[in-house]
């Protein structure tokens, strides 16, 4: 079995064992100095085992050298552990890895959560190229996308203007509120945009390996989405929160200022993307990604018989292209 590339998002071989070592390395040390101190109470318990040892000098020099290098090796190691199944990125490309990963197994499922699917397409589009230009062995393709629903107002994304001098305000507040000229925006240069361009690719896809049993539908949320939420194949996800910004946008040649919620471009810290997997050793690990996994089938569930009125996408299930008539 060959042993993972450091760049593919999962644990090498030889970290495997330095985690597999680090786990045991407490065992080992509470062990050993469990046992010196069996020992040296039963050396003033049982005398003829007593002189014994001390004939020896085990309870001498090389007995204190040794309690010294337990010792020590047990207070030593003050460096923090890596958790096993944590991920900490700080940039999109570093998804790319895991992304990868996924698509390299027969039965691909990806969820996400999100405002428009922007970045989750720019993820998708070299699997779904590479899938819609040679013949793979994948058998199913399934993708679960939620995005924001852009028909009714919003605060955030929204439209930012000065507060009006009778407010008693200080000069240089500003006031936030609905936008619908920049709702218009992100839906017609973002959301539209994104299905089509993601249908146009799964046709190629389904032409090229009609095999491949291909399922993808889009459920608009009336939830204002705080974070960006990616899970491949039910093992790992990843959380992506949305920042807030000040913005000058230009639709149909007007200039408007907005209070925008940012993806990808701010860090808190030296952080933009955590990730958690379901296969980790550690169980708290487990729980987390768990917990996201649930929070996600839920809100899935209830926007599968909840429905806007006015949907920004009309046709939310793929279906396979007609082939064309010859006649």
């Amino acid at each position: 079995m060959s042993s993972r590339s450091p760049g593919d998002g999962s644990p090498s071989r030889l970290e495997r064992i330095r985690t597999s070592l680090n786990s045991w390395k407490p065992r080992v040390v509470k062990v050993a100095l469990a046992s010196v101190a069996v020992l040296g109470v039963a050396a003033e318990v049982i005398e003829p085992l007593g002189n014994f040892l001390k004939g020896q000098q085990f309870l001498g020099g090389s007995f204190a050298a040794f309690i010294a290098l337990i010792l020590f090796d047990a207070i030593s190691d003050s460096e923090p552990q890596e958790v096993s199944g944590v991920h900490v990125y700080t940039d999109l490309e570093e998804l790319r890895a895991p992304m990868k990963e996924a698509f390299e197994a027969r039965h691909v499922r990806i969820d996400f959560s999100g405002f428009s699917m922007q970045t989750l397409l720019d993820l998708l589009r070299p699997h779904l190229i590479r899938l819609g230009a040679q013949k793979v062995h994948t058998q199913e393709l399934k993708l679960c996308l939620i995005v924001a629903h852009l028909n009714h107002p919003l605060s955030l994304p929204g439209k930012l203007e000065a507060a009006p001098d009778t407010a008693g305000l200080p000069t240089g507040i500003l006031h936030f509120g609905d936008s619908a000229e920049n709702r218009e925006r992100m839906r017609e240069k973002f959301t539209v945009p994104n299905w089509n361009d993601l249908k146009g690719l799964l046709d190629r896809v389904h032409e090229k390996n009609p095999h491949i049993i291909i399922s993808c539908e889009v459920r608009e949320s009336p939830q204002v989405p705080e974070r960006k939420l990616y899970i491949l194949n039910q093992e790992k996800v990843f959380a992506v929160p949305y920042g807030i910004r000040q913005a000058n946008v230009n639709w149909h040649g007007n200039d408007f200022e907005i209070l925008d919620t940012e993806g990808f471009g701010l860090a808190y810290g030296d952080v933009k993307i955590t990730g958690w997997d379901k296969r980790s050793t550690s169980r708290s690990t487990q729980k987390i990604a768990e917990h996201h996994m649930e929070w996600y089938r839920n809100l899935w569930d209830v926007m599968g018989y909840i429905k806007p009125a006015n949907p920004v996408i009309a046709d939310p299930l793929w279906m396979p292209r007609q082939p064309r008539s010859t006649c």
